[in-house]
């Protein structure tokens, strides 16, 4: 079979439900002649209250999916299960505008091949064992986001089930949470107001949620006020995650299929590329896992050493990760150049981070904060390959071509790879291509890492910035703006400079004064702007007679400041003479029809040897003994 090239859209790689859907999918892919590129954001449903400040971040992390020309694609895949709400109306465009085969994991898509797990038999089993095993009757559900399409469709099960056994159910009895555990606390206090304001029992015979991250919540928020779980009331999950095995209690729940869901799609894919008709849908069911929190399995029952086992990995896994992240911002904190913190990275890329290889590429001029909201917008831009490690060696850096994503040896190569987005807020940055090992997956440090990158390259580039504005400011504040030559506060800044090295030296530091004839008759005769022609004539001419690093000064007006160091009467007289010069050679060049006549004054000597002398005072005994010199030729002409 030709070659075939294959998009896959997934989010909060972090999850186990996540990783074992990617697993199936890939266990499925061996042996095909595929190139499987994962398309991975991570903005999710689980942290959107937390980005309620930040709502230009999903703009950044959405970029990620307008990266690949689906025209280039045998097929799409995503995985929307876990992906934020905001993204799943654009991510449906995409799909309805793809021109290839585009299949729908874990839900149902109208317009594309839904490989979904059997909710209404798995949700309705589940509640139905608590019915007929436990004799529950009184039953509340702790439901996810209403924008959720699984939420909703869990919540009509919930109701559907209770009606058909004559049960109370409805609006009443469903209190909604964010998927996470956190949300048990206000789910726990509003059932527990309810039950108090109905007076008799405190609580309803189960508590039935949404997912097992909420179960979670909710349990601990039961035994914080000393209500104990199943004896004073019965809470059930969803999803069979990892920690609802290994909670205490552990949790009764419905494992979803997600490693038979990313199989099946991937079979499915591969029957449709043969030509064979398939099913527009097909679902798979879950499988019940009774345990502690209903009661089924004993309380003195724990898993100790499997808790054990994965704990040491775990807190391993995350100590190498954390000082990999935090060598790198340290280390990006103090680089100089950007060369310096694409080393940084790249030398962090490997250092236990799970990833087998793991490039980083940057929007060509990503620091111009540019915002991409389209497909079209990303027709025109091309990335750079920057830094990172590919079979076990330092990539080479390179422009990559407009509409490439990956080095053409990646490309070649049969690895599957990860993109993940790198952004900072809405602006787009770049991607890193990761190809990771897939048990590492879960640990949802990944995420702070990734995303580290960005801050890192934000703060670089910001703090570059930052010295380049005060340098800036720095030569306006001590330059004048008409000449360009140092004004006042130039010749304090450079006269200790001088002085110090004349002292050490015992030479003399030199200051001549400059000031222009006529300036008034010119201005009154001529305009303003030949007056300034005038004054910058002579800066000209100052600078161009500069032969032994003389700092040349305007003090304002028609003045003019020169200060040199190791000086002589030689060079004092050859310095007079080649600022005259260059005046009449730049006037002749101009054809002007005046002349331009300076007055000019030199103090030389060697500072004060003991060094009592204060550089201020120093400073302004030089000038004035210049001014003196110049006006002495002043009233000579």
């Amino acid at each position: 079979m030709e070659r075939k090239k294959i998009a896959v859209f997934i989010s909060a790689v972090y999850e186990d439900m996540v990783r074992e859907t990617i697993e199936g999918l890939l266990s499925a892919a061996q042996g095909e002649n595929m190139k499987i590129l994962f398309f991975t954001s991570f903005a999710d449903n689980h942290t959107s209250r937390n980005y309620d400040r930040y709502q230009d971040y999903d703009i950044g992390d959405f970029v990620v999916y307008l990266l690949p020309d689906l025209k280039e694609y045998d097929a799409l895949i995503t995985f929307d299960t876990y992906m934020t709400g905001s993204f799943i109306e654009p991510i449906d465009r995409l799909k309805e505008a793809a021109p290839c085969r585009v299949i729908t994991l874990g839900t149902v898509k109208e317009g594309t091949y839904s490989i979904a797990n059997d909710q209404e038999l798995s949700f309705t089993e589940l509640i139905e064992h608590l019915i007929v095993t436990h004799g529950c009757r009184d039953f509340v559900h702790a439901a996810g986001p209403r924008e959720r399409s699984f939420c909703v469709e869990r919540i009509e099960i919930f109701n559907n089930t209770l009606a058909a056994h004559g049960f109370p159910c409805g609006d009443d009895r469903i209190y909604y949470g964010t998927l996470r555990p956190e949300s048990g606390e206000e789910i726990v206090e509003a059932i527990l107001a309810d039950y108090a304001a109905k007076g008799g029992k405190k609580l309803p015979d189960a508590i039935v949620c949404v997912n097992d991250y909420t179960a979670i919540g909710v349990i601990q928020s039961l035994e914080k006020r000393g209500f104990q779980v199943p004896s004073d009331v019965i809470v059930t999950g969803y999803d069979d995650i990892l920690r609802a095995q290994f909670n205490e209690p552990s949790i009764t729940t419905s494992a979803q299929p997600f490693f038979r869901v990313g199989k099946t799609g991937m079979e499915t894919l591969k029957s449709l590329l043969r030509g064979e008709k398939t099913d527009s849908l097909t679902t798979v069911p879950g499988t019940l896992c009774l345990r502690q929190s209903c009661g089924c399995e004993p309380l003195q029952v724990y898993r100790k050493d499997l808790i054990r086992e994965k704990y040491i990995r775990t807190v391993s896994n995350l100590e190498s990760l954390a000082l990999s992240n935090t060598n790198m911002i340290l280390g990006g904190a103090m680089d100089e150049t950007l060369e310096d913190i694409f080393n940084e990275i790249e030398e962090s890329c490997l250092r236990e981070t799970g990833f087998r290889d793991a490039v980083l590429c940057m929007l060509h001029g990503w620091e111009q904060e540019k915002t991409i909201t389209d497909r079209e917008s990303l027709r025109s831009e091309s990335f750079d390959v920057v830094c990172g490690y590919y079979g076990g060696q330092p990539v080479k850096r390179q422009k990559l071509r407009k509409g490439q994503l990956l080095p053409d040896e990646m490309m070649k190569d049969d690895q599957p790879y990860f993109i993940f987005p790198v952004h900072h807020l809405q602006y787009f940055l770049g991607y890193f291509i990761i190809h990771p090992d897939l048990k590492e997956l879960g640990q949802l440090h990944i995420k702070s890492w990734l995303v580290s990158i960005s801050v890192v390259l934000v703060n670089w580039f910001l703090r570059h910035e930052l010295t380049s504005t005060v340098k800036e400011m720095e030569v306006l504040y001590q330059t004048d703006m008409l000449t360009g030559l140092y004004n006042r506060r130039g010749y304090y800044r450079f006269f200790e400079t001088y002085c110090e090295e004349c002292r050490a030296a015992g030479t003399e530091l030199a200051v001549f004064l400059l000031d222009m004839n006529n300036m008034k008759k010119i201005n009154d005769r001529y305009g303003h702007a030949e007056g300034d022609f005038c004054l910058c004539s002579i800066a000209e001419a100052m600078r161009k007679s500069a032969l032994h690093e003389e700092i040349c000064i305007r003090t304002g007006g028609d003045e003019f400041v020169v200060l040199a160091k190791n000086y002589d009467q030689s060079k004092e007289e050859t310095y007079m003479r080649l600022v005259r010069e260059q005046i009449n050679q730049t006037l002749r060049r101009a054809g002007k029809s005046y002349r331009i006549s300076v007055s000019i004054g030199c103090y030389r000597g060697v500072p004060s040897a003991d060094g009592t002398t204060s550089i201020q005072s120093e400073a302004e005994f030089f000038l004035r003994k210049a001014d003196e010199a110049m006006y002495e030729e002043k009233q000579r002409k």
